[in-house]
C-alpha cells in the first residue's frame, strides 16, 4: 500500500522503481476486499462491523478534505478505497437482510450500492464484482471462479481499471481460513494506517 502511494510524491522514485512498486502493489486493494468479505462472514455483529467501515471511510474523507483546503490539490487526497469497501459490504449485508426478512426493497437498495460502487468509487470496477463473487458464491467454486474471470475481463476492457488485480490470488490461496490475532491493535491498525499514511505522504509531497 505504501509502495503504491510513494509514486504520488513528486520526483521521489525513478520510473523503473515506480513501475515495479506499482505492479507488486496491485494485490493490496483486492486483499482488503477479500478480508472484508471474510469479516462479514465471521463477525459476531454485522451492524458494528459496517459502522466501523463507514466510520473510517468518513474519517478518511474528512481528513482528505481538510488537508486539501490547507495543502491544495494533492493526488493522494483523492483516494478513499475504504468507501468502496463500505459500499460493497453494505450491499452484501442488505442482500442478507433482504433474504432473511423476505423484503424485496432491500435487494433494490443492495443493487444501488453495488452499481454506485462499480461506477463511481475508487477501484470499484474490480472490487465490487470481486466482493460479490467471493461472498455469494463462496460455497460454489465454479460460479465463484467464473465471477473472477468476468471481473478480470471487465478490468481489461474498462479504461483506468486495474487489470493486474489478479496477483492477489497466491495470497488468498495461502489463507487457511483460521482467525488471526484478535486484539484491538490488529482490529484497528489498518483502518488507522490507511488514511494516516496518505496524509503523511501528502504533507511530504507538499513540503518537497
Amino acid at each position: 500500500m505504501v509502495l503504491d502511494h510513494l509514486r504520488h510524491v513528486d520526483n521521489l522514485l525513478s520510473p523503473d522503481i515506480d513501475f515495479y512498486f506499482n505492479t507488486i502493489s496491485r494485490c493490496v486493494a483486492p486483499m482488503f476486499a477479500f478480508l472484508v468479505v471474510e469479516g462479514l462472514i465471521h463477525t459476531s455483529n454485522l451492524r458494528r462491523y459496517l459502522n466501523r467501515l463507514f466510520l473510517f471511510s468518513a474519517v478518511t474523507f474528512i481528513g482528505n478534505y481538510m488537508l486539501t483546503m490547507v495543502l491544495g490539490n494533492q493526488r493522494l487526497l483523492n483516494s478513499n478505497v475504504l468507501f468502496t469497501l463500505s459500499l460493497g459490504a453494505f450491499g452484501i449485508v442488505l442482500s442478507m437482510w433482504g433474504k432473511e426478512q423476505k423484503k424485496r426493497g432491500l435487494y433494490v437498495f443492495a443493487m444501488i450500492c453495488f452499481i454506485a460502487g462499480f461506477l463511481f468509487a475508487e477501484w470499484g470496477t474490480v472490487l465490487i464484482p470481486f466482493m460479490i463473487s467471493t461472498y455469494f458464491f463462496r460455497d460454489k467454486p465454479i460460479y465463484k471462479y467464473s465471477g473472477y474471470i468476468i471481473t478480470g475481463v471487465i478490468a481489461f476492457l474498462i479504461p483506468f481499471s486495474e487489470p493486474l488485480w489478479f496477483i492477489v490470488f497466491p495470497y488468498i490461496f495461502m489463507y487457511n481460513g483460521k482467525r488471526g490475532y484478535d486484539t484491538v491493535f490488529s482490529k484497528y491498525f489498518f483502518y488507522v494506517f490507511y488514511p494516516v499514511h496518505l496524509w503523511v505522504l501528502a504533507v511530504i509531497n507538499y513540503m518537497m
